[in-house]
């Protein structure tokens, strides 16, 4: 199981990696880059022994993109996968893909050097004004361009004691799953300068097992 998990998470980052730069394109302006930091990898795995022998593997991704403007985008990636199955003595694989998502966060920041470490930029991120969020091939929302339908497909969902959706609250507007989505107030993270680099943060989207 082990080696299974291990060529998955591989296979999952290299796919995660060419999506999160096919999106890291700036919606609007011309402001160049300033910098870009890609956060390591992070998993999660659960599985429901001993009275199901079913389990989940998550794999998340964030990235960060500053401008010379004052302006940031942020990429969180996320994908579920589970019953992966290699095989011991060829390339054939079989997985079930349960979610996966894209999430753009758009804001302004500030930084300065860090006292402590040359290599180290403290960056301070107001809370994001506008988010874009692709999922699972169902929808996609964009908090600047919102649609009735968006709010529909983001509403909070009701379940039964199964799990099974058996209906759905008010839908949302756009400053309510903005809100809902994201980190509020400020939020201050550490970069390599030289690594291109900072630790994982989610930046308040949903990843894992809290989607």
């Amino acid at each position: 199981m082990k080696k299974k998990l291990m060529l998955t998470i591989v296979a999952v980052m290299v796919a995660v990696l060419i999506l999160a730069c096919a999106g890291a394109a700036k919606p609007s302006g011309s402001a160049k880059i300033k910098g870009v930091y890609l956060s390591p990898a992070k998993a999660d795995y659960s599985n429901m022994r001993p009275t199901y022998n079913f389990y989940l593997y998550n794999y998340a991704q964030s990235e960060i993109t500053l401008y010379e403007d004052g302006t940031y985008e942020i990429i969180v990636s996320d994908a579920t996968f589970s019953a992966v199955v290699l095989d011991e003595s060829t390339n054939d694989h079989t997985e079930n893909e349960r979610t996966n998502s894209i999430t753009k966060l758009f804001g302004t920041y500030t930084s300065a050097p860090n006292d402590l470490d040359d290599d180290l930029t403290d960056v301070t991120f107001s809370a994001p004004t506008r988010l874009i969020r692709s999922f699972d091939q169902q929808y996609y929302v964009d908090t600047d361009n919102w649609t009735e339908a968006m709010g529909k497909a983001v509403a909070d969902k009701q379940s039964d004691e199964t799990g099974a959706i058996v209906g759905y609250g008010d839908p949302l507007t756009a400053a309510e799953y903005l809100a809902k989505m994201t980190f509020t107030g400020t939020k201050t993270v550490q970069v390599n300068e030289k690594l291109c680099s900072f630790d994982f943060d989610n930046f308040g989207v949903p990843t894992g097992f809290a989607l």
